[in-house]
Order: structure tokens, then sequence, then C-alpha cells
């Protein structure tokens, strides 16, 4: 690397996903020809507008990092003969070279296009928004014109976005006094370079059909809660009957797009990481059905949300991260990464959409892994749910389990 320019130091809401050096990826799969010289020009205009995708991270002290630029933006992409199924063969990303890059795997009949983008400067909104000019850029590229971009300006920290917004730190309810000792981080030196390859994942999936997807809304309509409050309801459950628990004993965790739910609103790539934090435990003592664990599950995020608890609850990362790590037995990770628009291109067919989340084992212990080996991304496109996890190959048989349990409770009703 060439003399770096410091652009900033990652935040708190941005530093978490450093360690681990976290990307998400959304992802296209296509029937026809992918024009790779096209594909690469429109992927060069992306960047050219949000150069932060060619920036890099660095290990910054006490233990952060920070984020920084060395000449041109470097265009990272690969191309893989291959399972369009295995969106990231041939891919080798690093936080050091480029903090966004793009994925091709083809087959004799299709192919799949994948974005990934570093968790610290975008979260699955902001990456969506970006996927969606990409696709954009690539439609003119592959026309024999030169795509073309506004430059985007670059994105705040979520804490920099509600302080403006006049959104501050309250005191934890239940929490006296500062957080519980933890252990110490290692030292700087430790994390200077996280040496841990990548694991292998797989994905394991629960499609609803258009019917089915269509009567989970109506279902949640006339029942007065959320389609994504009936699939925690369903992961409670399907957890409670995998780990043997009482669904008492668990708590639903998930992360909330707090863009429309702040004023003034925040724009798609306004913001690097612009999520809350809203989570449910049943209580005991009651008959827990899927229905009623919907409606505690909405319930407790309504109310989060008139209260402005969600709201402010990045700005409470500070105390997380020095508390205890959080027992990973008892909780149930989820996000919803929401409703993905319609997406076309000349000469070729989007026939799917899929997610991909790709993290190192945190050398900081503060990301303990999930039993099973995955958080749940839901999603839905072309009108139909769609529940994927990412695991390593040998959770493959418990996750199946796991989905086809899923399934029978979304469609039974």
């Amino acid at each position: 690397m060439t003399a770096a320019t410091v652009i900033r130091p990652l935040a708190p809401s941005e530093q978490i996903f450093a360690f681990s050096e976290v990307f998400v990826g959304y992802c296209a799969r296509v029937s026809g020809r992918v024009d790779t010289s096209a594909l690469a020009a429109a992927y060069e205009a992306l960047v050219t507008a949000h150069p932060m995708l060619g920036a890099q991270l660095v290990p910054g002290e006490p233990s952060g990092h920070t984020l920084v630029t060395s000449g041109p933006p470097e265009i990272v992409l690969t191309v893989a003969d291959g399972d369009p199924e295995l969106l990231l063969t041939g891919a080798g990303p690093d936080q050091r070279r480029a903090l966004g890059s793009v994925h091709v795997v083809r087959s004799a009949t299709g192919a799949s296009v994948t974005l990934l983008v570093h968790h610290s400067i975008a979260d699955a909104t902001h990456a969506l928004h970006l996927y969606e000019r990409l696709w954009q850029c690539y439609s003119t590229a592959v026309t024999g014109r030169v795509p073309e971009l506004p430059p985007a300006r670059q994105p705040q920290p979520v804490e920099d976005l509600l302080a403006a917004r006049g959104i501050t730190r309250r005191p934890v309810p239940g929490r006296a006094g500062p957080p519980r000792s933890a252990p110490p981080l290692p030292p700087p030196d430790a994390l200077a370079v996280n040496d841990h390859d990548y694991p292998p994942l797989v994905t394991t999936r629960c499609r609803l059909s258009r019917e089915h997807t269509g009567a989970l809304v109506s279902y949640g309509h006339r029942t007065g809660v959320t389609v994504h409050s009936l699939v925690a309801a369903a992961l409670l459950l399907t957890e409670a009957e995998a780990r043997r628990l009482p669904v008492t004993g668990l708590q639903c965790s998930y992360s909330v797009d707090l863009r429309r739910r702040v004023r003034p609103a925040i724009g798609p790539a306004e913001g690097t990481n612009v999520l809350g934090f809203a989570g449910y435990r049943p209580a005991p003592g009651a008959v827990q059905t899927l229905t009623s664990l919907a409606h505690g599950v909405f319930g407790a995020l309504r109310e989060g949300l008139a209260t402005g608890y969600v709201q402010q609850t990045p700005l409470q990362l500070p105390d997380t991260l020095a508390a205890p790590p959080a027992n990973p037995s008892d909780t149930v990770m989820t996000t919803n990464w929401g409703r993905l628009p319609g997406l076309s291109g000349p000469a070729v067919r989007i026939d799917d959409f899929r997610t991909t989340m790709i993290a190192k084992p945190d050398p900081t212990g503060r990301r303990p892994p999930q039993p099973g080996g995955g958080t749940s991304i839901v999603t839905t496109y072309d009108s139909r749910l769609s529940i994927e996890i990412h695991h390593p190959p040998e959770f493959t048989a418990v996750q199946r389990s796991r989905i086809e349990h899923l399934r029978t409770l979304l469609t039974r009703l």
C-alpha cells in the first residue's frame, strides 16, 4: 500500500464489524450471458460515485480501525466458472485492499452476480441501494454507452445522524452505574491483522411460494401483526425445538432500520449502519403459539419505538461492547433485509435474488458463534418470502430440519 490518506476513524456502530471483517452481499441469479466488460464499467462508475467502496481499513489505536484511501480506488471484480449457487467462488475479500467488490460465478446456462460490501460502511439498506445503482449502470454499459452517476456524499455513522436530530444517549433501564467489568481486549498488535480465513459457508433456505407468502401477509393483516413478527415467532418456536429449550428461555434479537423512524428521515446511502436494536423474550406462564408470540414481538417493537428506546440503542454500543459477551445459547439472531425491488437488464433475466454474509472468527470474543452456525436473513423478492441461513457445511443436517419446521409453521396458516 502506498502512503495512505486518513478518511476518519470508525465509529462504534461501524467498528463492531471490523474485527471480524464482516461483509454483506446481494446477489442476482440470472439466466443468460453476463457481459463482464459492461459489468466492469458499471462497477467502476459505482466506485467513482461512491469512493468508500475502494477505501481500506487499517488497525488504529488503541484497538480500533480507521478508514483510509491510498491512491485511486481499486476496482475489484472476479469472474469464475462454476456453480452459481456458490456465490463467492474465486473471491478473496480483504478489508485491507477494498471495502467493496463484485463477483460473477457463471455456468453454461446462467450466473450469479454479487456485490459484496464491508458491513462497516454499509448495512443491508445501503448495500441494496448500491446494488440497484450497479444494475442501472450495467444496463447502460451493455448497450455501449458510458455509465455515469452523480457523486454521492460520504455516508455518516449513525451516531452523527442521530445527534443531528437531537437523539442522545439515555441510561439503560435496569442498569445502575457503569457496565460490569469484562475481560480486557487482546493487545492492539494481536488485532492488527485477522489471520483467520473466512470459513466455508453453505446456504439452507426456506422460500415460500407467492400463494403462501400472500396468505401470510393476509393472516398478519387479519390478526394485527407484521410478517416480520410472524417470522420471528416461527424462528423462536423452531429454535426452542432445535435447542430443546422452552420458548420462554429464548430471546429474539434483531436490528431495526432507523431511516424512517426518525425526523427528518435518512436516505438509503446517507449513513453507514443506520440500525437500532430490538428484542423480545416471551413471558413465562402463558401458552406460546405462533400468533401470541408474533403479537409479543410486534408489541415490544412498537413500544420500543414509541418510547424512543430503539432509536437510541446504537448510542449504547460502547457499554454493550464493554460488557461481557451475551450468551449465544439463549439468543435467536435474525435480520430482515426487507422487500427487494424488481430488477431487469438487457440480455439477461433475473430469476432470483440471494443474500450472503461472511465473517471471520472474532479475535475479541465479542461475537460468539450462534448455535447451528448462522443468522437468519429474511427477504421478500418477486412476492416470495425467503429465509436464508448461511452456515458451515457441518450444520447442514440440523439446518435442514430447522428450515422444514419453519416452512411448516409459516404455511399451515
